[in-house]
């Protein structure tokens, strides 16, 4: 079975669903080939253009070896055609979905980029059509099973991290914080209400853990708190460690977040820092299966569950450990058979 990996891009969505579990069944023996996500790598095709705008595709040229070809978030007007073309030619199409792209914040840096409405090439609506078209979609949660797979053909394949998270050195920095952008995540962080504030009025320091945003707004706080910048994905995890004891994973309650997986969590846990989430699904999941973290819905419950962990260094040690221990199941190491199950499964479906 020869595999085609088409990743969407070469940062976070990339590595997390395609390129580190690709990178492992490689070295495992699976003939797998990413096509990184660059002007002259994919797949030549042939257009027609139309009077009304819009464009056929009137043929393609791929690896006369391609079992299955697996694509990331295909929501550009000639990929439900690609797809339909491929699966003629008994090529299986593997749909990888992480995002309910339909309903994105509009504050989200990713919402014009997906909006039927707007000058974009791409829309959620040609995703949608995509998922409609493959063979098999794979996803990061069931709630977009409900959303990309409502024919059926469809397999949750959850988040995991590279094995080397576990092996970073971490440090006591004495700091509680959030991982992440308010350019992401526009609406989540004001579900903690004062607590950040509260507790920095207290001595406890707070940091984030990436570029800088609006995090002084989002938080209405005094001044704005201290922000490493942006960090290369090879070294997000590393310095999550580095710079956070306690970590905070809001999301509000949206249909988008619910949808969201439990990513930021287990970033958290793979690096050893005991984390305080909203109660959406994912997080509840994981918190049932691992033990670890503490759920806070109301800002009252943030301030409350964050100072336990500041303050309690025996439970702050103890959601540490359990959290690392979960995690030594949770890599991609051990987890990397689920794609190549996903995929074996494709090309069954497709030939029969």
């Amino acid at each position: 079975m020869k595999v085609y990996v088409v990743p969407s891009d070469a940062f976070g969505c990339g590595h997390y669903r395609m390129i580190w579990p690709a990178n492992v069944l490689q070295r495992e023996g699976w003939d797998v080939q990413v096509l990184p996500p660059k002007r002259d790598s994919g797949f030549m095709v042939k257009v027609q253009d139309n009077p009304d705008g819009t464009q056929t595709l009137l043929s393609t040229k791929v690896p006369e070896d391609a079992d299955v070809i697996v694509l990331q978030r295909p929501a550009h007007p000639l990929q439900p055609q690609l797809i339909r073309m491929l699966r003629s030619n008994k090529i299986a199409v593997v749909v990888d979905m992480d995002d309910d792209m339909s309903s994105i914040h509009p504050d989200n840096i990713a919402f014009h980029t997906y909006r039927p409405t707007s000058h974009s090439p791409l829309s959620w609506k040609w995703a949608v059509e995509s998922c409609k078209q493959a063979t098999l979609v794979t996803t990061s949660t069931k709630a977009l099973q409900r959303v990309y797979a409502k024919h059926g053909r469809g397999m949750v394949l959850d988040n995991y991290v590279p094995e080397a998270y576990l092996r970073f050195d971490r440090s006591d920095s004495g700091a509680f914080g959030w991982a992440g952008t308010t350019k992401s995540h526009p609406n989540d962080l004001q579900i903690t209400g004062n607590t950040v504030e509260r507790l920095m009025g207290e001595g406890y320091d707070f940091k984030v853990v990436g570029g800088r945003s609006k995090v002084k707004e989002c938080l209405r706080l005094k001044e704005v708190p201290s922000v490493t910048g942006s960090i290369p994905l090879a070294e997000w995890a590393k310095h999550i460690g580095q710079h956070l004891d306690v970590g905070m994973a809001p999301l509000a309650p949206t249909a988008f977040n619910t949808a969201k997986s439990r990513l930021k969590a287990i970033e958290y846990m793979a690096v050893g820092v005991p984390w305080v989430g909203s109660p959406r699904e994912e997080y509840r999941r994981l918190h049932r299966e691992s033990g670890c973290g503490l759920l806070a819905d109301t800002p009252k419950d943030w301030y409350s569950k964050l100072k336990q962990l500041l303050t309690d260094e025996t439970m702050r040690k103890e959601q540490a450990a359990m959290g690392m221990e979960y995690m030594e199941s949770q890599t991609y190491q051990a987890n990397a058979w689920r794609w190549a199950e996903a995929w074996t499964r494709a090309l069954e479906t497709e030939r029969g």
